[in-house]
């Protein structure tokens, strides 16, 4: 009986092991762990969002979109995370280490069988950009999304630790301490085309 109680205790510790390894491990993982936060502006909270933030390459270009080199937050999503008393949602993603910058945002606004689009590719060349080295976690803040005149456009509306701590505490996807992480301004080339064939959506 002692061997069965056992052997029921192990499995259970098992289970727990296997459930929190789930989570990123700072200083352990390979890959890289990002939170953003996303909010629209009070004048234009109907679209519905995306934010595209791209890897580059040695050379300093943006990387083939796709697979873990790329961010990409949107708003009204059932996924995302909101916490009570801070404006937005938050995206959280790992990702492969390296530079990353913000290719573009896209807005559509749905009015009943028809979809309104709003482009916002950063022509530039200068544009946000961030670092991440693998086994490390970190917050870029809460990004203000609007759309003026015809365009999306985004810009930093707070970088706040308060925000940090009550994201990650919601969110309990990380082992370990996630940093505040401010973007810089890079020079990268952007040449607007179509996503694909089947989308009107524009990235650099």
């Amino acid at each position: 009986m002692r061997f069965l109680f056992l052997g029921f205790v192990a499995l259970v510790l098992a289970q727990c092991a296997s459930a929190e390894d789930r989570r990123f491990h700072v200083g352990v993982s390979n890959d890289a762990f990002v939170m953003i936060g996303v909010a629209e502006t009070s004048n234009n909270r109907a679209p519905g969002y995306t934010m595209l933030w791209r890897r580059l390459d040695h050379a300093g270009a943006f990387m083939d979109y796709g697979g873990g080199r790329i961010l990409e937050p949107r708003t009204n999503v059932r996924d995302s995370l909101r916490v009570r008393g801070i404006p937005g949602e938050f995206a959280m993603a790992r990702i492969e280490p390296g530079i990353y910058a913000l290719d573009s945002v896209f807005a559509v606004l749905r009015d009943g069988n028809l979809n309104y689009i709003a482009q916002g590719v950063i022509v530039g060349p200068d544009r946000p950009a961030f670092a991440v080295r693998p086994g490390e976690a970190v917050y870029l803040g809460i990004w203000e999304l609007d759309v003026q005149g015809a365009d999306a456009v985004s810009r930093l509306w707070r970088l706040d630790a308060g925000d940090l701590r009550a994201a990650t505490r919601a969110a309990r996807a990380t082992v370990g301490s996630v940093e505040l992480r401010e973007t810089h301004t890079r020079a990268v080339a952007c040449t607007p085309h179509r996503l694909g064939n089947m989308s009107q959506r524009e990235v650099c």
